[in-house]
């Protein structure tokens, strides 16, 4: 009885740390070495990544009880979780294309559910070239000020030929 008590307690300390989830990645983390999964686990804890290894037994019953659906069929062999909160869901598919290009045969993804919708793992490579908040707010402003800038230097340069024009025709 012992046992049962210690594994709900698990998971139930699980799904409080998850519970803000917007994101959650499945991983095969199978093969990976020790050295590179400590290098991975101190680099995702620095920006905030929740990364963890949790049997597929227990992380089935942490899904259900954070109502998230359509990952069963990736609970089987060696599991890994990343977990991505509303600030930035996407962050732990940056990680995991980082990671995985500089080891190819590490860390691949399972599957993923974002937006309330499972998505294959295969779709982490596309998730990850989508910019940061910061990201798209620096595209949007580069959009609005290109236009503009562009005005603003002709309109200058006009100016400045009128101006220049004008100061050679008064001093005839």
């Amino acid at each position: 009885m012992k046992a049962v008590v210690k594994k709900q307690q698990t998971v139930d300390a699980i799904v409080e740390s998850f519970k803000d989830a917007s994101a959650v990645y499945l991983l095969n983390y199978q093969g990976m070495t020790v050295d590179k999964d400590n290098a991975l686990r101190r680099n995702l804890k620095a920006k905030g990544v929740q990364y963890r290894v949790v049997k597929n037994t227990m992380l089935k019953r942490v899904l259900e009880k954070l109502n998230i659906t359509g990952l069963d069929d990736a609970l089987v062999g060696a599991t890994s979780v990343m977990v991505g909160f509303a600030d930035d869901p996407l962050l732990p598919a940056r990680e995991i294309e980082a990671f995985h290009k500089a080891n190819p045969d590490f860390l691949v993804a399972k599957s993923i559910f974002l937006d309330g919708e499972a998505l294959p793992g295969s779709q982490v490579v596309n998730l990850s070239k989508i910019p940061d908040r910061k990201g798209m707010i620096a595209q949007v402003v580069s959009i609005i000020l290109g236009p503009g800038s562009t005005i603003a230097g002709q309109l200058k340069t006009i100016q400045e030929k009128l101006e220049k024009d004008s100061g050679e025709s008064s001093e005839s």
